[in-house]
């Protein structure tokens, strides 16, 4: 069971390329969140909780009991949480690049004066949706350590999907739950030691977006947590280092299969 992240993300862009290596090993299933790619958005502002709650349904209208479960940054964060309420489900917990673990994140002040002036909220917003530039940018600078592997076609795609009706409504009702002045709102921190499953933290050792400590500390936090840097990678650890990615969660969730998986 695959989650993808926040921001201008979708099951398909971060795992899309590495579906049908995963394919040929288990079974597979990518949700959009709502509000995400083929997703509706939401009448209301989800919570975590909420979150938790819609991957139970989920899984319960798939008929799944127990499942592998990874995510990547805010999905990793939805599958912590996931894992604290139903350990029972979870054989083994991928967290790539996760968010959620540290309340202590430092948040620049703009984004978050951003999102709470409408004005300047939507003039940051149509700056990305009007310029290709500046998407290559981001990526390039922000979410990827290897700016040389940003191609053209992964900036088609990620535009793209920035231009979709439900993607800045989503991320905007997202920012708006989860910002403060200098934190960020989610945090399991005071939790990750009752985190009782098989658990991998895979994390880029240059991720600029969550930095890699917060990873290593967590990772003392979890019992029998197994912790993988990725050198010389980014946050977007799935598309940066596809190989690695597929590699890892492979060799982690083969040593531990559930009956349904």
């Amino acid at each position: 069971m695959l989650l993808h992240g926040t921001a201008i993300d979708s099951a398909t862009l971060t795992y899309g390329p590495s579906l049908p290596h995963l394919a040929a090993h288990h079974r597979v299933l990518a949700l959009d969140w709502p509000g995400y790619g083929g997703s509706e958005h939401p009448r209301a502002r989800a919570t975590m909780d909420d979150t938790v709650e819609l991957l139970a349904g989920f899984l319960d209208a798939m008929g799944l009991e127990r499942v592998h479960l990874a995510g990547f940054s805010m999905g990793a964060a939805a599958g912590i949480a996931f894992a604290l309420r139903f350990p029972e489900r979870v054989a083994t917990l991928t967290a790539i690049g996760a968010y959620g673990l540290d309340a202590g994140l430092p948040v620049p002040l703009l984004p978050y004066l951003a999102m709470r002036v409408p004005r300047l909220g939507r003039s940051v917003v149509w700056s990305l949706r009007r310029s290709r530039r500046l998407t290559r940018l981001v990526l390039t600078h922000v979410v990827f350590s290897d700016g040389r592997l940003v191609s053209e076609e992964l900036v088609r795609e990620v535009h793209a999907q920035l231009r979709a009706p439900e993607a800045e409504r989503s991320f905007v009702a997202w920012l708006h739950g989860e910002l403060r002045p200098f934190a960020l709102g989610t945090s399991y921190a005071e939790r990750l030691h009752d985190v009782r499953v098989p658990t991998l933290l895979l994390h880029g050792r240059n991720d600029r977006v969550i930095p890699w400590r917060k990873a290593k500390r967590a990772s003392e936090r979890i019992p029998g947590a197994r912790l993988v840097s990725v050198p010389g990678c980014g946050h977007w650890v799935p598309r940066e280092a596809p190989e690695v990615f597929r590699r890892e969660l492979l060799a982690f969730t083969r040593s531990r299969s559930p009956d349904d998986a």
